[in-house]
């Protein structure tokens, strides 16, 4: 679950060493809490839940709220070069695009809620943050597939309000998975072929698949090591 954070972070940060392949990345989490960059755990996250049923607490290297992961949510990772500033908005009109005719084909109806939310009758099915490095946007979202809609709420806060914070908050909402909505069950591997599907009609091109890169490796693991894996990124973070 860390090395796959790190991972997130590695292919960002060696786009800029010069080694620049455009990607996607999909990819699924054991169970997880995972704040943004600039959270408070304390605030986003039911520790004591969490222990008791071996959810682990990780953070993320882009900003945003904090999301729920188990093996029925599938993550969505694309890496992009951009031009211009105006390539950011195009960049996540056209990645939210991936995620809205991956559940029309599955025969579900959605509606973006900017910035980077889609949503299913009022209900948030896929959340999105991003980082940009000089010319590069990493972008990932996270589709609910058949996620336990019971544990995202005893794992999250969706309500606790403290006195004064200066971290960044959580925007809640009801949520939904691909299960409920159709009434059945939906495997992973059914969405991540519908996924790849829709991206490549989208894009107007094949993905092949591939390995890591030497430098995406080495970082990851670096990553990992330093920071990922340890308690003072996970629990403390960083301040704005």
């Amino acid at each position: 679950m860390y090395s796959n954070l790190a991972t997130e972070e590695a292919l960002i940060e060696c786009c800029q060493a010069g080694i620049f392949t455009p990607t996607v990345r999909l990819w699924i989490n054991q169970p997880a809490a995972i704040v943004g960059r600039f959270q408070d755990v304390d605030l986003e996250v039911d520790e004591e839940f969490c222990i008791r049923n071996s959810v682990r607490i990780a953070r993320r290297f882009t900003g945003g709220g904090t999301v729920y992961h188990d093996e029925g949510n599938l993550n969505l990772t694309i890496l992009s070069e951009k031009r211009d500033i105006r390539d950011l908005q195009v960049i996540g009109r056209r990645n939210l695009l991936v995620i809205q005719e991956t559940l029309l084909q599955f025969g579900v109806e959605s509606t973006v809620n900017p910035p980077n939310s889609v949503l299913v009758s009022g209900k948030k099915i896929s959340g999105a943050s991003a980082a940009v490095r000089r010319n590069y946007v990493l972008w990932h979202a996270s589709l609910l597939v058949s996620t336990s809609l019971e544990s995202i709420a005893r794992a999250l806060y969706p309500s606790r309000e403290p006195a004064r914070t200066d971290s960044v908050r959580s925007r809640w909402q009801p949520v939904t998975n691909l299960a409920t909505l159709l009434g059945r069950p939906v495997a992973i591997h059914e969405a991540k072929k519908q996924v790849i599907d829709t991206i490549e009609t989208i894009l107007g091109n094949e993905l092949r698949g591939s390995k890591l890169t030497s430098c995406e490796e080495e970082t990851a693991k670096r990553l990992h090591d330093e920071e990922y894996s340890t308690a003072k990124w996970n629990k403390k973070g960083l301040t704005l």
